[in-house]
């Protein structure tokens, strides 16, 4: 249906002055009031609004007013076409008596209808009835977001004269096809059985999770089980623990009852290597070691607007002064982690979107120094020092120019503003603690001054529930204002249950607050309000800011309010048959029981997984969000391959151009291969000796030397391996001297569990910032010795070396030293750079390719080993890594505009740029943190350049649009680059996709080809030869997938080339799903 809109409203005032009327003794007429400025018109309701196709379009309105003109004209004009979707524009037009003129416009978003029907069984989804019994159906209902009741379709009989169970599945479907069903589960039993319809009991030995230590023996407990009924009941176990390998294993536990009722009980086993640290000042680590303690020698300082001391740890920047060969005066503040009860007995966690807690602790209200909001999206919460103010992230989500979108907090250092905050009223300087954390959940304990528990909230990722548990005194929500326009109560309180919104600032925030047992709530029209229960116990539901009845989400959300979830369990598991990777949510209670909840899908689960969702999401800052009543999910991603360099065609390639290239590099001396430069490439500025900056370095000699292997080049790959080895020897042995060395080692912190390179950079040390990105450039090259010298990398040799950094910055669970995969988030499923997380805006993460090069470097060193775990550790990182790329950081199913503005765009209507740079917990921003140049913004997802970030030549069309717009502003092509904007990154982006082009671009820039300076992690050999090897092997394949982790397919004119590199001294057999076999040869490639 067309709506059409052309309204008047008001009229327009004239005013005549007369003259000689009285009220002036004068005798003279008033001066006229001259009238310059325009109406201000105040919409009602949001300036963007959604509807489905089909639905009828309810014009909401605007109020005008002026500062002179009473009554000011409003027109209303604009086309909405509910019949078809797209985005349509209300413009309202405001004209005061003085011709003053102002505008505004209202965007309507008609969307395709995507959302199923939602069936419901009146009485639950099971019944159970006895033999010769009659049945009753059940009344089904069926409701649609758009058509309203639906009729509802039954298919499936019940045998009453059977015992068993039977399915009956309810199906409705509405007018765009969207087809949603429920199953009714009818059990008959038989008549003696009938009265026995409980499950027994399980009871564990041991609490629901066990540590044991790597080595140990380890007996499974026997549980037991008791039944209302029999006299004892069997327990049985399946699941077995290796306690020889580090991870986490899974004992499941039956009971069945002689009437047949089940019961299961799960216990987690944790291996761990929990060897205690030898005691001295070295810990030795195969042929290498790392300190337990600092140099002071090789602490640095510098001068601006202050004092600030580098390289000393995991302390407090300021010193009181700095010496003028710049070396700090005074020591440095250490940094505690902010931990307690479970989480103070493990390794410390940070990174996450919760990561200020261990770091930071409380936040002081009216403190702009600690900054930090947590994004259990989507919610948005600031823990302080009186409790937690909670914003909901749907609400505030919104454009901040042309190249942001966030939640733009205002006043955001008040203990209430917009939003709720819950308050302890007998506490007003409480200190915050990271109690427990898990894979999607984190609990924070307040304390008293002398650290008694006062309250505890657990949130959960994705989850519209947070969970509060009160020791001490009382807690209340509060709003910024009473009951009026900025605050009101949506649901009367009944059943335990309350609902408030809170309109201020623009952002309209509702929750539910829903009780343990019977709760009272006082003073409900105020902006305190008192939940008081016995249990001490509620839950906040923060429910999405959408059009649905209050009603309807009252009975979807508040029943299962109350099912605490204690930890969430994500788990992977990789399928070496087709590289795919399954990921597993599970929601669980403190006793490690399934818990029945409302769980939040993202769009990287929602598309890719077969969870039956409800009609309930919310628009965050990832996308949409879908709702399910569910206790678990899954959802599979690819891995699309990695390579330890690109396969060479010796028929085509010009060997000697790329000989030249590496005898160049090698010319310049090693002493000067770890120069750094300014920025004409040329004049030395000094020498790395950092972690990120060496560890660029060490990734380009060793592309180089895999190259200079590949083409028989013999010497130059035996100068460029025995430097690389020379180098990382250094760096992995902390006293090279006899003494403790003060740079280019490694310190173990014992008090942050993490591995500390020196020197630091980019706050690698104070903040913990980005060891995924410097640490995998290490294991990137030591991945490289150890293909080709498997020796160098033996558990007697520097093998646990590399397997400590990545232990560093990707552990399994249950190590003694470091914490769960340090960087990488499961909820999210990518990383986060940041360990403190001092903003307002949660965590972030920029560069995607540095951390799948982290992540592929595992797989390659996973596979020269034999380290299999390692590998399908790294793979799973990897895949989810770079499917969350295409997902979040470019929206890609967007790039398809049918899809624009449904479920399946990820970017809000608002935001108009096709990528974004900089992912954070409220939004993302089209930038980088060190320039605003598109080729930075864009160029920093393809570096290092290499096959670890093949991800990169997939979707074809887009990656087209991607690299004009880096380029826009360089003439679209790299040669129009200035210095340091990085031409070879470009070229290497552009070659996945148009060879011909890349390489013609190459060719005409500078005196010759190859005239040009190099991005500092790159080479022109590597250049020369990825440009090159991509116009002979085309594009890449990823529909056809193989059952090997360094196995790709190409295509170029229509011919498929299958490449395999064969780690193994032995020929294996891959198997592609085409139905291609390929036989290939050990140590080496394989292309046929």
């Amino acid at each position: 249906m067309l709506f059409k809109y052309s309204k008047l409203y008001g009229a327009i005032a004239l005013s005549i002055a007369l003259t000689g009327c009285g009220g002036s003794d004068s005798g003279e007429a008033p001066a006229p009031q001259v009238d310059n400025i325009a109406p201000v018109i105040s919409l009602t309701g949001e300036e963007s609004v959604s509807i489905f196709v089909g639905q009828k379009y309810e014009e909401l309105g605007a109020n005008v007013t002026d500062n002179i003109d009473k009554a000011p004209q409003l027109t209303i004009e604009g086309d909405v076409d509910t019949s078809k979707a797209g985005t349509y524009k209300v413009t309202y037009v405001a004209i005061d008596a003085a011709g003053n003129r102002s505008e505004k416009v209202r965007t309507v978003i008609v969307k395709l209808d995507d959302v199923k029907p939602v069936v419901t069984i009146a009485g639950g989804n099971a019944v159970s009835i006895k033999v010769g019994a009659e049945f009753t159906p059940p009344t089904v209902t069926a409701k649609d977001n758009v058509d309203g009741d639906l009729t509802v379709s039954s298919e499936g009989d019940v045998d009453v004269n059977t015992a068993g169970t039977y399915t009956i599945t309810y199906t409705a479907t509405d007018k765009a096809g969207n087809k949603g069903q429920a199953i009714l589960t009818v059990t008959v039993v038989a008549e003696d059985d009938g009265k026995d319809t409980t499950a027994p009991v399980i009871t564990l030995p041991t609490s629901s999770t066990v540590y044991v230590n790597l080595g140990e023996s380890f007996t499974i407990p026997t549980a037991t089980a008791t039944d209302d009924v029999d006299d004892s009941v069997a327990v049985t176990h399946t699941g077995t623990v290796d306690t020889n390998t580090i991870g986490s294993y899974r004992i499941t536990y039956t009971a069945v009852d002689k009437a047949g009722n089940k019961a299961t009980r799960i216990l987690t086993v944790i291996v761990r290597d929990n060897a205690p640290l030898p005691e001295g000042d070295y810990i030795a680590f195969g042929a290498g070691n790392v300190s337990t303690k600092l140099n002071p020698a090789g602490f640095d300082c510098t001068v601006d607007h202050g004092h600030w001391i580098h390289g000393a740890g995991v302390v407090l920047p300021g010193v009181a002064g700095c010496t003028s060969d710049g070396k700090p005066i005074g020591e440095a503040a250490p940094v505690i982690p902010q931990v307690t009860g479970p989480a103070a007995a493990v390794p410390v966690q940070a990174h996450r979107w919760w990561g200020s807690l261990s770091f930071l602790g409380e936040m002081q209200l009216g403190n702009p120094d600690k900054a930090a909001y947590i994004t259990p999206d989507p919610m948005l919460a600031r823990v302080s020092n009186t409790g937690v103010r909670i914003l909901s992230i749907p609400s505030g989500l919104r454009n901040v120019g042309e190249d942001i979108f966030q939640y733009q907090i205002p006043d955001p250092f008040a203990e209430t503003f917009d939003g709720v905050s819950l308050v302890n009223t007998q506490f007003n300087n409480l200190e915050g603690k990271l109690k427990q954390a898990s894979d999607g959940a984190v609990t924070v304990e307040w304390q008293s001054q002398d650290g008694q528990p006062v309250m505890e909230a657990t949130f959960v990722h994705g989850s519209p529930y947070a969970y509060f548990k009160v020791f001490q005194g009382d807690v209340e929500l509060r709003t910024y204002g009473t009951d009026g326009t900025e605050k009101g109560v949506s649901y009367q309180p009944q059943n335990n249950t309350l609902g408030i919104w809170t309109s201020v600032a623009g952002n309209r925030t509702e929750v539910l607050i829903v009780g343990e047992g019977e709760t009272e709530f006082t003073n409900v029209s105020g902006d305190k309000i008192g939940i008081n229960n016995a249990a001490k116990e509620f839950t906040l539901v923060m429910l999405p800011n959408d059009a649905q009845p209050i009603g309807e989400k009252v009975a979807f959300y508040a029943p299962k309010a109350r099912n605490v979830v204690n930890t969430v369990d994500i788990a992977y598991a990789v399928d070496r048959q087709t590289n795919d990777v399954t990921v597993t949510h599970k929601y669980l209670g403190e006793d490690g029981q399934a818990v029945d909840t409302i769980a939040g899908l993202f769009p990287m689960a929602w598309k890719n997984s077969d969870t039956a969702t409800s009609s309930f999401s919310t628009r965050s800052a990832r996308g949409v969000i879908k709702y399910a009543a569910t206790d678990s999910f899954s959802y599979e991603i690819p891995f699309i391959g990695v390579l330890p360099y690109m396969p060479s065609n010796l028929d085509t390639l010009d060997v000697d151009a790329v000989a030249a290239h590496i005898d160049d590099f090698i010319a310049k001396g090693e002493e000067n291969w770890l120069n750094e430069y300014e920025k004409d490439g040329v004049t030395k500025k000094g020498v790395y000796a950092d972690t990120y900056w060496a560890g660029k370095i060490y990734g380009q000699v060793a592309e180089l030397a895999a190259l200079a292997d590949s083409l028989g080049l013999a010497a130059q790959n035996e100068r460029l391996t025995t430097w690389l080895k020379l180098e990382l020897e250094d760096w992995f042995t902390a006293n090279t001297t006899g003494d403790l060395d003060s740079q280019k080692y490694f310190y173990y912190d014992k008090t942050w569990n993490t591995l500390l390179g020196i020197k630091e950079s980019f706050l690698s040390h104070q903040q913990l910032n980005d060891h995924h990105f410097h640490y995998g450039y290490f294991v990137r090259a030591a991945a490289e010795i150890c293909r080709q010298d498997v020796a160098w990398c033996g558990d007697d040799q520097y093998g646990p070396m590399i397997d400590l950094l990545i232990r560093d910055y990707a552990a399994d669970k249950g190590d003694n030293l470091f914490p769960y995969m340090r960087h990488f988030d499961p909820a999210n499923g990518f990383s986060w750079a940041s360990g403190m997380v001092n903003f307002a805006r949660g965590n972030n993460n920029e560069s995607t390719s540095e951390a799948a090069n982290a992540y592929g470097a595992m797989v390659l060193y996973g596979l020269a080993t034999g380290k299999e775990e390692i590998v399908d550790r790294g793979m799973y990182m990897h895949a989810s890594t770079t499917n969350s790329f295409w997902e979040y950081w470019n929206n890609i199913d967007a790039h398809t505009p049918a899809n624009n503005n449904t479920d399946k765009d990820n970017f809000p209507p608002s935001y108009n740029r096709m990528t974004t740079s900089i992912i954070w917990g409220d939004g993302a921003t089209f930038s980088t943190w060190f320039s605003p140049k598109f080729t930075h913004i864009l160029g920093i997802q393809g570096l290092p350049s290499n096959p670890l970030s093949l991800h990169l030549a997939q979707h074809n069309d887009y990656m087209t649009d991607y690299i004009a717009l880096g380029l826009s502003q360089a003439g679209g092509k790299p040669s129009g680059l200035g210095e340091d904007e990085w031409r070879d990154i470009w070229w290497n982006i552009t070659a996945m996709h148009d060879a011909d082009s890349a390489i013609s671009d190459y060719n005409g820039y500078g005196k010759f080809p190859g005239d040009y300076i190099e991005e500092r992690g790159s080479s022109k050999a590597h250049t020369y030869h990825w440009l090159h090897t991509w116009k002979d092997l085309g594009h890449l394949v990823t529909e056809i997938t193989a059952d090997h982790p360094a196995a790709v397919v190409f295509e170029k004119a229509g011919t498929k080339k299958y490449a395999v590199y064969n780690y193994d001294n032995a020929a294996i057999t891959v198997k592609f799903s085409d139905g291609k076999i390929v036989e290939a040869a050990p140590n080496g490639f394989t292309v046929q």
